[in-house]
Formats: structure tokens, C-alpha cells, sequence
């Protein structure tokens, strides 16, 4: 475990460093801009500020998918392949499982008595899931009719559209706030950037 976090840092930090080192270019770039023509900045940002409607690319996840018909159609196959995959995985949970080698190996997330522990809780869930899904497989077997009420209160769709209404809504107030004061944005920008730029080269030396 540990040896793919310090793998995980080793490979992302210099990509970070890089995007810190670009974006404090950009902002220095953007400051001075601000600070010599003002006017010129105004003009890319209003190119730039663009609308992008999540309406039309979440429209296909939006559709209903009915999928009723073929597991109708094919009840029995479905039923006997949950089965034997409930069945399977009962057999390893229930006599093949150990927590301790799994605390051993993320022990760098806990105590060695606290990661046991939460296994054996995630083992007990895992059973209690796969009997359940037992049950399920027989009555998609021999009875799928009797699914016809959870299909009922499971087969609603839920529309996105309303709950992303608030992210539809362009917001001026950060460009209004910039455009009425530029140059004092600008400084800040300037000093900003060229501080994080000394910082982050330090920090290479």
C-alpha cells in the first residue's frame, strides 16, 4: 500500500508542480495585462464567456432504458447465474474469508484491531446481500411475477433538470467586481503570481 502511494506522489506531483508553474504564469500574464490594457483583457473574457448548456450532453442519461423485456425473456438464465454467483460468493465469505491478512495489508489506514473489525462488518453486509440475492434468483426463476411490485417502485425516472437549474444561471458578479476596478486586480494578480513563481522556484532548488 505504501509503496503506491509514494508511487502515486512520485507521478503526480511533477505533473502539479508544472500546472502551479503554468497557472502563475497565466496570472502574471493576465495581471500586467490588466494593469497596461485593461480594455484588451475585457474584450477575451467577453469571447470567452461562454454558456454551455448540461441539458444536452446529460439528455442520453436522461432517456429511460427499459430493459424489462429481456430479463422477462430471459428469467431463468439471469436467475440461475445470480444464483450461482450469490452461491460462490457466500462459499468464500463464509469459509474462505480472513480479516487479518486484509488488515495487514491496510494497516497504514488504521489500527490493526479497528481495519479487522470493519472487515468483519463488511463481511457480514456482504452475506446478508448475497442471501438476499439468493431469494431474488429463485423468484426470478420460478416466479418473476412477484418482482412486479419492486420493478413498480424502482422503475421511476428521476429528471436532472431541475436539480442543475442553479448551475444554468450565469453569474456576472465576478466580472463586474473585475471590471470596475482592473488595475488594482491587476496588482494584486502581478504580485500574487510572481510570489507563487518565487516560492515554487525555491522549492525546486
Amino acid at each position: 500500500m505504501k509503496a503506491i502511494i509514494d508511487l502515486a506522489v512520485y507521478t503526480i506531483g511533477p505533473v502539479l508542480y508544472a500546472l502551479l508553474v503554468a497557472g502563475a504564469v497565466l496570472a502574471l500574464v493576465i495581471g500586467i495585462l490588466l494593469i497596461v490594457d485593461s480594455a484588451r483583457v475585457m474584450r477575451w473574457n467577453y469571447t470567452l464567456n461562454r454558456w454551455y448548456s448540461t441539458r444536452q450532453m446529460l439528455r442520453p442519461m436522461a432517456l429511460p432504458v427499459d430493459a424489462k423485456r429481456a430479463i422477462y425473456r430471459w428469467h431463468r438464465v439471469l436467475g440461475v447465474l445470480i444464483f450461482a454467483g450469490a452461491l460462490y460468493t457466500l462459499d468464500m465469505l463464509v469459509f474462505n474469508y480472513a480479516s487479518r491478512p486484509l488488515a495487514s495489508a491496510f494497516r497504514d489506514l488504521g489500527s490493526p484491531a479497528t481495519m479487522r473489525t470493519a472487515f468483519d462488518v463488511l463481511r457480514i453486509i456482504l452475506i446478508i446481500c448475497n442471501i438476499a440475492a439468493l431469494v431474488a434468483a429463485a423468484v426470478l426463476c420460478f416466479r418473476p411475477s412477484l418482482l412486479k411490485g419492486l420493478e413498480a417502485w424502482g422503475d421511476r425516472r428521476f429528471s436532472s433538470r431541475q436539480s442543475l437549474k442553479p448551475l444554468e444561471v450565469m453569474h456576472y458578479g465576478p466580472d463586474d467586481f473585475v471590471r470596475g476596478r482592473p488595475r488594482t486586480i491587476g496588482v494584486f494578480l502581478t504580485v500574487g503570481s510572481v510570489y507563487v513563481l518565487l516560492v515554487l522556484g525555491l522549492r525546486l532548488l
